[in-house]
């Protein structure tokens, strides 16, 4: 045989090789994962036992997402898709359900209030995703509880732990103006919330002004930001004040996939933000 002939067949099987091992594989999950923050429970009380999907990318805002073909893959090899309750409108749902070929598939909506950076909310939603694993797999149920249990309790230890280093940081009574995601946490951390806004993109001037004149009336020595939502960093320089910008779920920053994690680094940007504020 001809030896060009030969290299060229020979390129052309080197070809299909490289190609065939950079071929995304086809994605399996047992349960899909509405967020970082759900994939991060899972995780935790399974242990192993099931393997997650994650939906919303942990830097992103989970009110924009376009469904991605290993979004579902994933839900047609589940056994259930859980969500947050204010997931369960978004467009992205709907369409993931209809494109979906799982007749079998549940769709569990975590119907629980306020933030889950918060300790109490992290430890009831904990609580409700264990008892959702353990019916979707009655088999290793008492072994999700146990698991649910041990982790509600150093939920507790750790929220404690959070309390004692906020009071060390003195954060009863600062006013803040912040991002309306990040409210609820900062609320139950002891912060003085003047007022929140939206996504930077759904600002108009006239609302921005607003807040402008709530802050500067009121004092407002520090603005937070939400991540995932977007930053405002000229409304802090507006009103004389200190930014920072925190995460919402685990994953957001760097070397934060759990809530642990993440609340400590949120705990560590709020500390430095202090020391700023004369």
């Amino acid at each position: 045989m001809n030896k060009k002939i030969v290299l060229g067949i020979a390129a052309a099987v080197l070809v299909m090789v490289i190609v065939a091992g950079c071929a995304p594989p086809e994605s399996s999950a047992d349960i899909v994962a509405g967020s970082a923050f759900i994939t991060n429970i899972v995780n935790d009380i399974t242990n192993g036992r099931m393997e997650p999907h994650t939906l919303i990318r942990p830097g992103d805002c989970p009110g924009h997402h376009d469904i991605k073909p290993g979004d579902v893959r994933a839900v047609n090899n589940s056994r259930a898709l859980i969500i947050h309750n204010y997931q369960q409108n978004f467009d992205y749902i709907h369409q993931l359900k209809e494109a979906a070929d799982n007749p079998g598939l549940d769709i569990v909506v975590i119907d629980i209030m306020g933030n889950w950076m918060a300790p109490p909310v992290q430890a009831e939603a904990v609580s409700k995703i264990a008892q959702t694993l353990a019916e979707v797999d009655p088999d290793n149920g008492a072994f999700y509880q146990q698991r649910a249990a041990d982790r509600m309790e150093a939920i507790s230890e750790k929220g404690e732990e959070v309390r004692a280093r906020l009071q060390d940081m003195g954060v009863d009574g600062i006013k803040v103006v912040c991002g309306e995601m990040q409210a609820g946490f900062l609320r139950w951390a002891g912060f003085d919330i003047v007022a929140t806004y939206g996504r930077p993109e759904d600002l108009s001037s006239a609302t921005l002004e607003e807040l402008i004149a709530q802050a500067t009336a009121a004092g407002v020595p520090l603005v937070i930001d939400n991540l995932q939502s977007g930053e405002i960093p000229t409304l802090a320089e507006d009103i004389g004040a200190v930014h920072v910008t925190l995460s919402n779920f685990p994953g957001g920053f760097r070397n934060t996939e759990t809530w642990e994690k993440a609340l400590d680094k949120n705990l560590d940007l709020l500390e430095e933000a202090l020391q700023q504020i004369s």
